[in-house]
């Protein structure tokens, strides 16, 4: 079973939290829309991690030569990104290398863009060692 709730041609949004940690997810265009979808991601991991404590993140090229981010495990396969561009997509693989990063959503503030793991604490810390 595949997971796949992202709204069509969503962007994605990477920031490095602390210089080291890379947040990443899509970027909604206002604030009550990326809320809640950022509850319906923590709901859908909640329920993932109820079955399996052990997650593989997966990586898809797609038909457009961009990729498909993947998380894996319990049975469930939960597409949490897509659309994302080679150079983001390098970015993030590099910062990933510490094998922490924050899944989260992002929006299109008064100000520019917003991280919903700053302004409201909302975001699932995926760890994966070694």
């Amino acid at each position: 079973m595949i997971e796949d709730f992202l709204p069509e041609g969503t962007e994605v949004a990477l920031v490095m939290l602390g210089g080291k940690i890379p947040a990443i997810g899509p970027l909604i265009d206002s604030r009550r829309e990326a809320l809640s979808l950022a509850r319906h991601y923590m709901k859908i991991i909640d329920d993932l991690s109820g079955r399996s404590r052990s997650f593989q993140m997966v990586t898809a090229r797609q038909g457009d030569g961009r990729y498909s981010i993947f998380l894996q495990g319990g049975g469930t396969v939960m597409k949490v990104l897509c659309n994302v561009d080679e150079l983001l997509f390098r970015r993030f693989r590099k910062a990933f290398r510490r094998g922490l990063f924050i899944l989260t959503v992002f929006f299109k503030g008064e100000e520019g863009m917003e991280c919903l793991a700053v302004t409201e604490g909302l975001g699932a810390i995926i760890f994966t060692p070694g």
